[in-house]
């Protein structure tokens, strides 16, 4: 049984464990518990939902117990994966360098992922979205994918999440071959830089899914800010490198944020990049109304 924990209280749990075992390491205490300290990791990181066996251990009075939303059965990892879905070895058209698979990349390293699991025959390719303000989006993922690669998806919920999921064994070699930034640090294929509408097509691919539009201050109401953060720095470097090449003005990176604020350059992005995601359309539409039709799509 896997247990699905409110966001922060699985890691919470396990590093509240780790302080009154301030003698241990990490590594020790994933030997003592005849564990790889990988998985543990996972576990700590909330990347992996945590089994029933290990709460047990962690919390031994279940002061915890409330904070336990949903208990699943272990194969559920293996059927969002795909397992027994056929689909793991579809094949798929190679597509040729375009916007829209510049777009597919931003959108991919932004909250995109490559699950392989060689020994139960899974495949999957996974870009999460949230389930309730960004299901139009997902659906606009979907269709990229099938453009892109003629390849049908799924749409998964699970807990908080929703999952544009493609099941292809081709498709993940491909992507673990020509996408930088997924096993390596990111760096700009040449054709995806020096094009314009490709290098345009990829930052708005990024801001979709990892940037964030908002109000620059309460003195400016109507002033707009779009920010991008990422845990990778060689991807913020290079997504603050695109909007240089494009004559515009980022700040430099202030911890892990990069802002777009200047109205000129908020200008332009909203003109010349614009948003597929129907919540920064939204947003923008709150903050700056007079703004808000000027989406490129």
């Amino acid at each position: 049984m896997r247990l699905i924990f409110e966001k922060g209280k699985q890691r919470d749990l396990i590093e509240k464990y780790k302080a009154t075992h301030k003698k241990c390491s990490w590594r020790e205490i994933a030997k003592s518990f005849g564990i790889n300290p990988n998985a543990l990791k996972e576990w700590r990181y909330e990347r992996a939902s945590l089994p029933s066996k290990m709460y047990s251990h962690f919390d031994k009075k279940q002061t915890y117990i409330e904070w336990i939303i949903e208990r699943r059965k272990d194969t559920w990892g293996q059927a969002l994966g795909g397992r027994s879905s056929p689909g793991r070895h579809n094949r798929i058209e190679t597509p040729q360098p375009s916007p829209k698979l510049a777009e597919f990349y931003g959108i991919m390293l932004g909250d995109g992922n490559v699950y392989i699991n060689k020994k139960h025959g899974v495949y999957q390719i996974r870009v999460a979205c949230h389930p309730i303000q960004e299901r139009e989006y997902a659906m606009f993922v979907s269709g990229l994918f099938g453009f892109l690669f003629r390849l049908k998806t799924s749409l998964i919920r699970r807990g908080r999440g929703l999952y544009v999921c493609a099941d292809s064994r081709e498709l993940a070699y491909f992507l673990l071959k020509n996408l930088p930034g997924l096993k390596t640090r990111f760096f700009f294929p040449p054709w995806m830089l020096e094009d314009d509408k490709c290098c345009k097509a990829f930052v708005r691919g990024l801001i979709d899914t990892d940037g964030s539009v908002y109000r620059l201050s309460n003195k400016n109401p109507g002033t707009v800010r779009i920010g991008f953060k990422n845990a990778d720095g060689s991807l913020s470097i290079a997504y603050r490198k695109a909007l240089l090449k494009m004559g515009l003005h980022p700040s430099k990176l202030i911890q892990r944020n990069i802002f777009l604020t200047r109205k000129e350059d908020v200008r332009y992005y909203l003109k010349a990049i614009g948003f597929h995601n129907k919540k920064h359309r939204e947003r923008l539409l709150k903050i700056a109304p007079s703004s808000s039709g000027q989406t490129s799509m």
